[in-house]
């Protein structure tokens, strides 16, 4: 028993990783694209752009990371013991769409977080970069990322909890309800049962999310000097 236990960990921290990969793509190349053009539209409002332009990055991402959400949530709760048993029962018995089971409320959630985490992000590396005078570097961003993550993450626990309630199956209401039956099973303190462990996390995640891509910003605009360099030596 403990071993199938240590299994299923080990693959929903696989899964964890995998999903961290290949959702970093998806919102980064949504949120650069569509920022520029929001930030034409409204204007001088960096806020409201880098809000809106964040949600717009998260429901695409979303729907990379949801599928392996709802495998993550399952093992961990001891439903399956492996990455294969826990596909093949959710595709059998519920078809594909089942593996989109909480998307919605998966959407609600990420979009408070990213609504505080990404304008956060900006704003703190804004006055880090003022206060010694140059723009922060890719460790920087990443430490100010892992703060903003935190924040985030604690802020927005209730709206954690609904999620994996329904992704589990364990709520036929919908996102509102669901935090109604949270709430009347303990009041406010079940609405924040467990946040120190995904504050902590989220937090993590946020390190290696906004490193990894300030560190590939950095590199790109390294690559574009180098090329601008070298053609105006040739011409």
């Amino acid at each position: 028993m403990q071993q199938a236990d240590s299994e299923a960990s080990i693959g929903a921290l696989l899964l964890l990783l995998l999903a961290q990969h290949l959702q970093q793509p998806f919102f980064f190349s949504t949120y650069e694209t569509v920022k520029p053009r929001i930030t034409s539209q409204l204007g001088d409002r960096p806020v409201a752009a880098q809000g809106c332009a964040a949600s717009v990055g998260e429901i695409m991402a979303s729907l990379v990371s949801a599928p392996t959400e709802v495998v993550k949530q399952r093992m961990q709760a001891g439903h399956f013991g492996s990455l294969g048993e826990a596909a093949r029962s959710i595709m059998t018995k519920e078809g594909p769409m089942g593996f989109y089971t909480g998307y919605p409320t998966m959407v609600i959630r990420e979009i408070p977080f990213v609504l505080i985490q990404f304008p956060l992000w900006e704003r703190m590396k804004e006055e880090v970069g003022d206060w010694q005078g140059r723009p922060t570097s890719p460790s920087q961003g990443a430490v100010v990322g892992s703060l903003a993550g935190s924040f985030s993450a604690a802020v927005t626990n209730p709206l954690d909890i609904a999620k994996t309630r329904q992704m589990l199956g364990q709520s036929s209401g919908g996102f509102v309800t669901t935090l109604s039956q949270v709430y009347g099973e303990g009041g406010a303190p079940a609405l924040f049962r467990g946040v120190g462990p995904r504050t902590f996390w989220m937090g993590l995640g946020g390190f290696v999310f906004f490193g990894t891509y300030e560190q590939f910003s950095a590199w790109l605009t390294k690559a574009k000097q180098h090329r601008s360099t070298t053609h105006a030596r040739v011409d």
